[in-house]
């Protein structure tokens, strides 16, 4: 049977399926030969993002840039041949290609232009830097002066910054909606560094003008002089006061933590409209960050991702970015921190791992806690954080906990559906008293260290996972395998089958084949106590995590476990990733 474009599906339905079909790119190249119409909508989609996902091993990569020169007029043909860029003549394409481009990626741009001249200029070698800058001039004017939809603009420091002195830059970005910018302002002499502030200062002021429905805005600014933060700073923030639409923010902390006043007006223009923030740092300001949240009421997910903040050398010391305002909170007898009222906020998903270990080995403490809230600015940010937020909390993604923490949870934040955590075995049976409160949880993951086996405790936590767990996911790690093995075989005799039906494994120590049976024979189990009732159990899903492809299970117990479970061996392991991802940038 022929296929009828007249159907009684409506054209707005194949829009929908094939934008959901937007990042499966071989997909939507089957779907170029079917008939026009279906060619038009694969062709839109394809060549709206053309600098996402490149891949650089393919052969045609380089023809989504030779597409691009066929369509320029032939006057800037000529201009790219006297630059010594051998440029064939040829027919206009079928499509203007141009004008359907929806996102650019600075990084993917750069990359396919300088494949695209290795491959096309036996003499590429020769002026080749001068090239480059042309070449990518040219083609990059094409691409702003021909897209009339352009969404996402993602912009790297390295790959130059030259499309911003298109004339029509301006008018292209007008219905911006995703704004990523990675600047390294890396010269010493203070002429580079100028060089870098103007353009920036240029590229907020361009975007404050011509942009005000930017939804996403990400921005990482480092450099090796702590003042040029204080000097770009002002037109990052009136740019955000311009957005009426902004829902999610994401900053790197040292481009804020010389500048917190200013970051709260930017926080303040947008209390209203934030849904998400991310800080990317090292917390040393968390809790004045916390007091800035205050007003945000809108506010649904806190993200702090722990990721090692850039650092500046200052008279051959590496130290933090300067602290001249905010000096070293291990430096200081008291806190960084002023009491505020708190306000009720409806965070429900908070990210907050922090890879520093000293800093973890700080927040475990025995003395009480007024030693805590007096030596532990992070654990004090938490707290308010946590209270201020309170049954309104839904998701949880922390790194190591510590008592204090464990009983803040319990007293204010019960209502958790996520919880991923790591902890100590001496903080074990408090967290198990915490479980017995936390009665709606649904996914748990837990990182934990045997130091040694109790069975009573091991049954205690069996027993505490609550009836709507429906995804639990283990980090056990030991000195002795034997451990973590005994750990599971207690776990599993005592956890009941509830409504469980995904489990993972998040290290390469729980790979033994011993451990595989264990869960074949529960899972097995399960399957029994469900025989007769109207339960389904066939969908239980096992994951596991096999780092640097060193170790796996034996490949016929696989065999025999996938006719009961599914299977699933993943590379990396996304014990930290948050549970749901945050609003995040639209292709």
């Amino acid at each position: 049977m022929e296929f009828d474009i007249k159907s009684s599906i409506p054209f707005e339905c194949y829009d929908e399926i094939f934008y959901q079909l937007r990042n499966d790119r071989k997909t939507l190249h089957t779907c170029m030969f079917v008939n026009r119409y279906f060619c038009s909508l694969a062709i839109t989609l394809l060549w709206g993002t053309p600098f996402e996902r490149i891949n650089l091993e393919s052969q045609k990569t380089h023809l989504i840039i030779s597409v691009y020169v066929n369509s320029l007029v032939d006057e800037d043909k000529s201009y790219l041949r006297l630059a010594g860029i051998p440029v064939e003549s040829s027919e206009a394409p079928y499509f203007n290609y141009p004008e359907f481009l929806s996102s650019f990626n600075s990084q993917g741009f750069q990359l396919l232009i300088e494949r695209w001249l290795m491959l096309i200029d036996p003499n590429y070698h020769v002026n080749y830097q001068s090239k480059i800058i042309y070449a990518s001039y040219i083609i990059s004017n094409l691409l702003f002066a021909s897209t009339k939809k352009l969404e996402s603009l993602k912009y790297f420091s390295h790959n130059g910054i030259h499309f911003i002195s298109h004339k029509e830059f301006a008018y292209s970005i007008s219905h911006l909606v995703n704004l990523e910018i990675t600047y390294f302002a890396e010269g010493n002499e203070s002429k580079l560094l100028q060089s870098d502030e103007d353009k920036l200062n240029n590229l907020f002021n361009t975007l404050s003008r011509y942009t005000f429905t930017i939804k996403f805005v990400k921005i990482n600014i480092s450099s090796n002089d702590s003042s040029f933060y204080t000097r770009i700073i002002k037109s990052i923030s009136n740019f955000i006061a311009h957005q009426f639409n902004l829902e999610e923010l994401s900053v790197n902390e040292t481009l804020i933590s010389v500048n917190l006043l200013e970051f709260e007006n930017i926080i303040r223009s947008q209390e209203i409209n934030l849904k998400s923030l991310t800080i990317e740092g090292k917390l040393k300001n968390f809790a004045k960050i916390i007091k800035v949240l205050r007003n945000c009421t809108n506010l649904e997910s806190l993200i702090f991702d722990g990721k090692e903040d850039r650092i500046i050398v200052e008279d051959s010391i590496m130290i933090d970015v300067d602290d001249r305002e905010c000096s070293d909170i291990k430096m200081r007898k008291e806190p960084i921190i002023e009491e505020f009222e708190f306000n009720q906020l409806k965070i429900g998903n908070i990210y907050c791992i922090e890879d520093d270990g000293q800093q973890q080995q700080d927040l475990e403490t025995t003395t009480g806690i007024d030693s805590l809230v007096g030596n532990d600015i992070v654990t004090l940010g938490l707290e308010k954080i946590l209270i201020m937020t309170n049954i309104y909390l839904r998701t949880l993604n922390l790194g190591r906990i510590n008592t204090f923490i464990i009983t803040i949870l319990g007293k204010y934040c019960y209502n958790l559906t996520h919880l991923s955590c790591e902890l100590s075995m001496k903080d074990f049976w408090l967290f198990i008293k915490l479980l017995g409160v936390l009665r709606g949880l649904e996914h748990l993951k837990l990182k934990l260290e045997l130091s040694s086996i109790n069975d009573n405790y091991i049954v205690e936590f069996a027993n505490s996972l609550p009836n709507s767990l429906q995804k639990l996911g283990l980090n056990i790690y030991s000195e002795e395998d034997g451990f973590i093995t005994y750990f599971l075989m207690k776990l599993f005799e005592n956890m009941g089958y509830n409504n469980l039906f995904e489990l993972y494994f998040y290290n390469n120590q729980m790979i033994r084949d011993d451990n595989l049976k264990l869960v074949l024979q529960f899972v097995l189990n399960k399957i029994g106590y469900y025989s007769y009732g109207s339960s389904d159990v066939s969908n239980f899903k096992f994951k596991y995590v096999i780092e640097n492809l060193i170790k796996d299970f034996d490949q016929l117990l696989l065999q025999n476990g996938q006719e009961y479970m599914d299977i699933i061996r993943e590379e990396t392991s996304d014990f930290h990733h948050p549970f749901y991802e945050h609003i995040g940038f639209q292709n």
